[in-house]
C-alpha cells in the first residue's frame, strides 16, 4: 500500500528548498571561475568546451551564448586574475638604477605569467598568433609595445640620473627586452620561465649589451 504520508513529506522538502538556477552574472562568474580551475591543470589544446561546461555544472548551449569559441572563455577568465598586477605593471620602476629597474620590471611579468599558468596556454598564444603575418608580428609585438615603451622610460629616466647619453642610443635597443622575452616564452619546447632565468636575462644578455652605453663613473 503507497505510503502517502511519506510521499506528501518529500514533496514538502522539495518545495522548502527548491533547486537553485544560476543565471547573470552569478552564473558568468562560475564558468569563468571553473575554466581558471582547468588552466591550472590542463594544456590548453587539450582543454574542450565540454569540460568547462561539466566542471561549471552547466551545458556548451550556455557558454556559446556568451562566448564564441573556447579561447575566447579563457581569455576572459585570465582577465579576472590579471587586473590588479595590469595596473601594478602600468607603474614604472624607478629604482635609482638601470639594473634595478629592468630587475623589478621582470620580478613583476615574473609573477604575472605564474598568475596565468602560462605553460599550460602556449597553444592559445600560437592560435591567437596563428594568423599574424610576420610584419604584424612584429609591429605589434616588436615595435611601440609596452615593455618596449616601459624601456624608453627606463633609459629617460638614467639619463636624468646622468647614467647614459641618449644621443648614443640606438632605437633598435629599446625592442630587445621584448624581442628576447617572445623569443623564450614561445621557443618551441621551452620550459617555464621562471625568476632565475629572467635574472639572467638581464645581467647576461642585456645590461652587457646596455653597459656598453653608460657613463663611467
Amino acid at each position: 500500500m503507497p505510503n502517502y504520508q511519506q510521499n506528501s513529506h518529500n514533496k514538502s522538502l522539495k518545495s522548502d528548498h527548491p533547486t537553485h538556477r544560476r543565471r547573470g552574472q552569478e552564473l558568468e562568474q562560475d564558468i569563468l571561475k571553473a575554466t581558471l580551475n582547468l588552466v591550472q591543470e590542463t594544456k590548453y589544446e587539450d582543454l574542450t568546451m565540454d569540460m568547462i561546461a561539466k566542471n561549471a555544472q552547466t551545458n556548451k548551449t550556455v557558454l556559446y551564448r556568451r562566448w564564441s569559441s573556447k579561447s575566447d572563455i579563457v581569455i576572459a577568465a585570465l582577465r579576472t586574475q590579471t587586473t590588479g598586477l595590469a595596473e601594478q605593471l602600468k607603474q614604472v620602476p624607478n629604482t635609482g638604477s638601470l639594473a634595478g629597474d629592468f630587475h623589478q620590471l621582470f620580478a613583476q611579468i615574473n609573477t604575472l605569467l605564474a598568475t596565468l599558468h602560462y605553460e599550460n596556454l602556449f597553444g592559445l598564444m600560437r592560435e591567437r598568433l596563428g594568423g599574424i603575418s610576420i610584419r604584424d608580428y612584429f609591429d605589434k609585438f616588436l615595435q611601440q609595445n609596452w615593455l618596449s615603451q616601459m624601456v624608453r622610460i627606463f633609459f629617460k629616466q638614467a639619463a636624468d640620473r646622468g647614467e647614459i647619453d641618449l644621443d648614443q642610443i640606438d632605437e633598435s635597443l629599446y625592442d630587445l627586452p621584448a624581442f628576447l622575452l617572445l623569443n623564450r616564452i614561445y621557443a618551441p619546447h621551452s620550459q617555464a620561465i621562471d625568476s632565475a632565468q629572467l635574472n639572467h636575462l638581464i645581467d647576461a644578455v642585456l645590461m652587457p649589451m646596455y653597459s656598453a652605453f653608460l657613463k663611467k663613473k
